[in-house]
C-alpha cells in the first residue's frame, strides 16, 4: 500500500487500448455548432439552450434620446393596424352573457409560465374582465371553477366588474387541488345560461391547463354535451396551457368558437384578447329578421317594387332604463338580499338593484342604461377604416388637399418645412 502522499489513484487501474473506429463521432457541422454555440455563450454570458429563445427586451431599442417612448409608441400603432386590418363583419352582437370556466387543478401549479399557470391567469383574468367589460357595456360575466372532479360556480352571471375583481383577488377562494372535470363545467354553464333569451349571444371561455378530463359515468357523456351545446347556439372557446386535445377542438370547432394552445405567456395574452370584440353573426338565428334595416329604410312599406312581399316582421327587445337612486340610506336589494347603500329602482317593478346591466330578479326585465346602450351601437356602426397617402400624394394635389387634417384640425408640414427639419437634425 503506497503511501498517502505519493498516491496515484490510476496506477492500480488498468486501460485497454481502444480503437478510434469505436469511438463515437461527430460530424462537422455539428463540432462547428457546438463551437459557435460556445464562442456566443462566452460572448453574450448565457447558457447554450438560452439562445433558441427570444427575449422582448433584447428587441425594443432606445431612441436617440435614450428613452423607450419610441418603442412604446411603435407597439401602439403595431396594435392599431393590426385591429384596421380586421374587416368589419355585417352584424354583431350586442348583448353578450358569457360564462368563464377556469381549470384550478393541480397542473395549474406547473411553472412553465412564469411565475405560475395559477398566478399569470389570475393576473390576465383580472386585466380582461376591465377590457371586456369596457368594450361590451351590455354584456354579463360568470365564472365557474374546475377541481377535484367537481364544479363550482364562483361569480353568478352579473354586469360588475367590480365584484368579480373583488372574488379574483381573493385566493384562499381559489386554491388549486384534484383533476378537472370539463363535462361538469359545461353541463353547469350551459344551465346557468338556459333562461336567457335567444336574441344575445351565448357563451363559454375554457382556460385549460390539464391534459385529461375527470368526467362521472353516467348516461350523459361528453360527447351528448356537445350535441346539446351545439344546439343551443352556445359559442365555446377553449385555450389550452399544456396542449392541443381532441375534444377541445371537437368542441370548439361544432359550437363556432376558438381553439388555441397557448405558447407563451404573451401568446396567451393575445388568444384571451382575441375573444373581447363581439363575435360576427354570418347568418342570423331568426330569418325573419334578415331585411329588418330594408323595411326601416323603407318606412314600413313593401320592400320589393311590385308590392308582392310583405315587409319583415322584427325581434323586438324589451329593455327598462332605471332610476338611480341617492348614496344616503341603506335600502334591502332584490340581486344579494343585503342592506347596501345607493343602486337602481327597477321601472317595471320598483325593485331596488345594486347595479345595471342586470336582469332584475323579481319581473325578469333587463335593465341597462343609456350610456351603455348607446356605447354598444359602435359595434353595429364603427366608424370606416382610413387610407394611408403618402406625402408626394397629397403635396402633388394641391387643389384638393386640404392644408389642416379633418380629424384633429392641425396643419400639415409641407416639403420645406420637412426639409428644413431634417437639415436641422443633421
Amino acid at each position: 500500500m503506497p503511501d498517502d502522499d505519493n498516491y496515484d489513484p490510476t496506477a492500480d487501474l488498468e486501460y485497454a487500448e481502444v480503437d478510434d473506429d469505436d469511438q463515437p463521432r461527430t460530424s462537422t457541422a455539428a463540432k462547428g455548432k457546438h463551437k459557435a454555440s460556445v464562442n456566443g455563450q462566452a460572448e453574450k454570458g448565457q447558457a447554450v439552450w438560452e439562445g433558441t429563445y427570444n427575449r422582448s427586451w433584447d428587441v425594443v431599442q432606445e431612441d436617440a434620446e435614450g428613452g423607450l417612448q419610441s418603442a412604446v409608441d411603435s407597439l401602439i400603432a403595431r396594435g392599431r393596424r393590426k385591429r384596421a386590418e380586421i374587416d368589419t363583419p355585417l352584424r354583431r352582437s350586442i348583448i353578450r352573457h358569457m360564462f368563464i370556466i377556469l381549470d384550478l387543478s393541480e397542473s395549474v401549479l406547473d411553472k412553465d409560465f412564469r411565475p405560475s399557470r395559477f398566478e399569470l391567469t389570475l393576473q390576465y383574468m383580472r386585466s380582461y374582465v376591465v377590457e371586456w367589460f369596457d368594450q361590451n357595456p351590455l354584456g354579463q360575466i360568470g365564472m365557474i371553477i374546475m377541481r377535484d372532479r367537481l364544479s363550482e360556480v364562483l361569480i353568478p352571471m352579473g354586469g360588475n366588474p367590480q365584484e368579480i375583481l373583488s372574488v379574483l383577488t381573493d385566493k384562499r377562494k381559489l386554491e388549486p387541488s384534484g383533476e378537472p372535470s370539463l363535462q361538469n363545467g359545461l353541463v353547469m354553464a350551459k344551465g346557468g345560461m338556459s333562461h336567457l333569451p335567444s336574441t344575445s349571444s351565448l357563451e363559454i371561455l375554457v382556460v385549460f391547463s390539464s391534459i385529461s378530463t375527470a368526467d362521472p359515468d353516467g348516461p350523459i357523456n361528453i360527447h351528448q354535451v356537445l350535441s346539446d351545446l351545439s344546439s343551443s347556439r352556445v359559442r365555446t372557446s377553449i385555450i389550452s396551457l399544456s396542449g392541443e386535445i381532441k375534444i377541445c377542438r371537437q368542441i370548439c370547432q361544432r359550437t363556432g368558437g376558438k381553439f388555441g394552445v397557448a405558447m407563451d405567456e404573451d401568446h396567451l395574452r393575445e388568444l384571451l384578447w382575441e375573444t373581447i370584440p363581439p363575435p360576427a353573426q354570418t347568418q342570423s338565428s331568426n330569418p325573419t329578421t334578415l331585411g329588418v334595416r330594408n323595411a326601416l329604410a323603407a318606412g314600413g312599406n313593401r320592400v320589393d317594387g311590385d308590392g308582392s312581399r310583405p315587409p319583415p316582421v322584427g325581434d323586438l327587445m324589451v329593455m327598462g332604463f332605471p332610476v338611480r337612486l341617492p348614496p344616503g340610506g341603506e335600502t334591502l336589494c332584490v340581486c344579494h338580499g343585503l342592506l347596501k347603500k345607493g343602486g337602481y329602482l327597477c321601472p317595471r317593478c320598483g325593485s331596488k338593484l345594486c347595479d345595471v346591466p342586470t336582469d332584475c330578479e323579481v319581473c325578469g326585465l333587463m335593465v341597462v342604461s343609456s350610456p351603455h346602450l348607446a356605447r354598444s351601437f359602435w359595434f353595429l356602426f364603427p366608424v370606416a377604416h382610413y387610407d394611408a397617402l403618402t406625402v408626394e400624394t397629397t403635396m402633388g394635389d394641391r387643389e384638393r388637399s386640404s392644408p389642416t387634417c379633418y380629424g384633429c384640425d392641425r396643419s400639415f408640414k409641407t416639403m420645406r418645412k420637412m426639409f428644413q427639419g431634417f437639415l436641422l437634425r443633421m
